[in-house]
């Protein structure tokens, strides 16, 4: 069992095994239990592993269908923010009803659509949440997997879609600069504050990349998701760059997710950081 990625109760009873063997190696945490009649024996550190296999699952047993929304982008290796990972989206790839059930959405067809589409599994992400839409966006425009005309070019087949507004929002904000999910939450986050982040932004005169900058002031953003310093020396070598930063007369905020989930504080210490920036003195940009 160990060689497949997943396997049925019906093959594991064709090798002889019973449904009390596979409790008891469920319960031994050698395998797992994905849903009703399915295992694996592989190792799942994370949510969107075991989604992944979910989502192989329930394509299998839907030939007519491809894998839609997050569930594609997550099979194409993008990242999405917070999803519900015991519901794999699926599309038909020929005309029929949508169906809605537990743990899986089966959505109609898009268009003429009927093979794997990045731009579409993009902007279907987006449709559902466009902080996943914006994450999914930046990540497959930085590895190269679509362009801004690609997106652009899938954004029309979604008309009258729900949650089509966030496609113009993703599109808009979209960056293949970006070099992290956390800096396209940034992104947005400081965009529905009425900010404009300039991502990657090279600082005059230093050899210093802040993850952005506030546009048209001094100051710098830089995005702290975890583990992004797990070395106590690269923590410090920080803390001194970003000081003779600071001694340049540039403020920085540092932005985390905890940050994110709470605007007004993130607002309150950006104001304060626009009230020390030496905004008089703005370099160019």
């Amino acid at each position: 069992m160990a060689e497949l990625d997943v396997f049925a109760t019906s093959h594991a009873r064709r090798l002889g095994l019973s449904d009390a063997d596979l409790r008891a190696a469920v319960n031994a945490q050698s395998l797992v239990r994905l849903k009703r009649g399915w295992y694996t024996a592989q190792s799942l550190p994370w949510p969107a592993d075991r989604h992944r296999l979910l989502a192989g699952i329930e394509h299998a047993a839907r030939p007519d269908t491809v894998p839609s929304h997050y569930s594609a982008a997550i099979l194409l290796g993008l990242p999405v923010f917070r999803p519900d990972w015991a519901t794999v989206h699926l599309m038909r790839t020929t005309h029929g009803a949508p169906q809605n059930r537990d743990g899986l959405v089966i959505h109609k067809q898009v268009a003429s659509f009927d093979q794997p589409n990045v731009a579409l599994a993009v902007a279907q992400t987006a449709l559902l949440c466009p902080v996943s839409g914006l994450m999914a966006y930046d990540a497959a425009l930085h590895s190269r997997l679509l362009g801004t005309d690609d997106f652009a070019s899938v954004i029309g087949a979604l008309e009258g879609w729900t949650g089509r507004a966030n496609l113009a929002v993703v599109r808009r904000l979209g960056d293949g600069r970006r070099e992290s999910a956390l800096e396209s939450r940034t992104a947005l986050v400081y965009d529905r504050l009425r900010f404009s982040v300039e991502p990657q932004f090279a600082v005059p005169g230093t050899a210093y990349i802040a993850d952005g900058r506030i546009r048209g002031t001094t100051v710098l953003i830089e995005c702290d998701g975890d583990g992004k310093y797990v070395d106590q020396r690269a923590v410090l070598a920080e803390k001194s760059r970003e000081n003779e930063i600071r001694a340049l007369g540039w403020s920085m905020i540092r932005v985390t997710d905890d940050m994110l989930d709470r605007p007004r504080l993130l607002y309150a210490r950006t104001q304060t950081a626009l009230r020390d920036a030496s905004i008089s003195a703005v370099p160019a940009a």
